[in-house]
This record gives structure tokens, C-alpha cells and sequence, in this order.
């Protein structure tokens, strides 16, 4: 989000200013995808509806799906790419400060440790991806029950006799709804009632974001008009409703 307010707020061209929010938002989408071990572009993902959204062009997903690097990455760069195009625009008119203003310099580190801290998370969500538990752990745990449960039932039937198999069935059922939840656990960024809803989180960020882009025109067209202003109430609309994420 800070870089969505740093973006509205000293760059002054438009075209580049709406290319650096997109790709804020497809960052998180990218994101998204990376933690779930797919491309954005796969069957199941957010990239053809991005496209549908206007948030990526058809080129733009290709280019992402064809690039021999992850995509969270290439929506870095794409971002880095946006800071220098505006500061190649002559007269300085892609910014809203002198280069030689004092908070220039601040600015652009600012920006640079925003970037810097988005790339860190790229490399937690990797790793985040790739820890897990060894694939014979589900082999394992399931013999270890089922030797338990079958030794478990002769020594008890000399005990407890007739009520040994609901005893047994009963005692099992409990400790199988237990790995199995522990199962799904291990990869908590699919589509299963207990896995994280990363969709939500997405789509939070996207509406933060088209409510920082809508609020920042509305503040400026206040701002710039020198004429007594007409109380006429509007409200902003963002493409999604910021979802509960309880």
C-alpha cells in the first residue's frame, strides 16, 4: 500500500502511474500462484481473469508465462522498469520534484527499500513452498497406525471382549481425522476449507489499491479547483468489495 500512495502521489504521469499500480496488484496474484507451485497463466489461476479485468494485457500474461525467471520477480521489474521511464521523461516531468529537491533522494530509497522488502517476501514464500514434511511421512505414520490398532485389538479383547471393535473403530476414527488434518495442513495454500484463503488477501489488496488510485484523483481535483465547490456527494466504487477475512 505504500507504494501505491508514494505512486499517486509524486509521479505525475498517468500512463505510467496506472502501469506501477497494476503490477502492484499482480504482484500479490503472482504471489498467489508461486505459493501454490503454478504459473499464473495455468488452468484454476488469476491471469486470464486479469486480463479480463484490464489489469494485464494479453501480451503482458505471455510475456510473463514465456520469462525464465518467477513471476512475482517480473512484476518487480516491471515495477523498476516504470521508475526509470519516469525519470527519463524530459523536463522532468514525470515527477512532481526537482531532482535536486531534498526530499528527492529520500524518496527513491524509500521506494527502493519497499521493492527490497517485496523481494525478501519472494524468497520467504519460496522457501515457505518448499519446506514440508518427507513424502514417506504419510506411509510411515499410517503402518505405525495400523500395527497399533491391530495389536491394540488382541490385547484388549481379553479385557473389554465384544465391545473391542467399537472400541477400536471408534479410537481409529479420532486418530485418522487427525493426519489426515495434519495432511492438508502441510500444504495450506490450495483450494481446501482449511487451507489459507489467499484469494481473499489478493483481492483485499487489490481493492486497497483502486481505492488509493480513486481517492488520489478525487483529492486532486479538489485540490485543483480554485472555484467554490459544488456539494455534490459521490461515491467510489473499487472493482472489489474488501472481503472479511475471518
Amino acid at each position: 500500500m505504500e507504494l501505491a500512495m508514494m505512486n499517486r502521489r509524486w509521479f505525475d504521469n498517468e500512463d505510467l502511474q496506472d502501469k506501477f499500480s497494476r503490477f502492484i496488484i499482480v504482484y500479490s496474484y503472482a504471489c498467489k500462484s508461486l505459493l501454490s507451485g503454478k504459473s499464473l497463466k495455468a488452468e484454476g489461476e488469476d491471469g486470464p481473469a486479469l486480463v479480463k479485468r484490464g489489469l494485464l494485457s494479453k501480451q503482458e500474461l505471455d510475456i510473463m508465462e514465456s520469462s525464465p525467471s518467477w513471476q512475482p520477480h517480473f512484476c518487480l521489474d516491471v515495477i523498476r522498469e516504470v521508475l526509470v521511464q519516469l525519470h527519463m521523461i524530459k523536463g522532468g516531468k514525470g515527477l512532481r520534484m526537482d531532482d535536486t529537491n531534498k526530499i528527492h533522494g529520500q524518496l527513491f530509497r524509500c521506494l527502493d527499500n519497499s521493492l527490497k522488502n517485496l523481494n525478501i517476501l519472494i524468497g520467504n514464500c519460496v522457501r515457505v513452498r518448499a519446506s514440508g514434511l518427507p513424502a514417506s511421512y504419510d506411509a510411515i505414520t499410517m503402518t505405525s497406525f495400523i500395527v497399533f490398532f491391530l495389536l491394540a485389538s488382541v490385547v484388549w479383547s481379553a479385557a473389554i471382549g465384544w465391545m473391542t471393535p467399537i472400541v477400536v473403530f471408534l479410537a481409529s476414527m479420532i486418530i485418522m481425522f487427525l493426519i489426515v488434518m495434519g495432511t492438508k495442513l502441510v500444504d495450506p495454500f490450495g483450494t481446501d476449507k482449511v487451507d489459507i484463503p489467499m484469494g481473499r488477501f489478493c483481492a483485499t489488496i487489490e481493492a486497497q489499491v483502486q481505492a488509493i488510485d480513486q481517492r488520489s484523483i478525487a483529492i486532486r481535483s479538489l485540490t485543483s479547483n480554485t472555484n467554490r465547490p459544488k456539494f455534490v456527494r459521490r461515491e467510489s466504487k473499487a472493482t472489489f468489495h474488501i472481503p472479511k477475512l475471518a
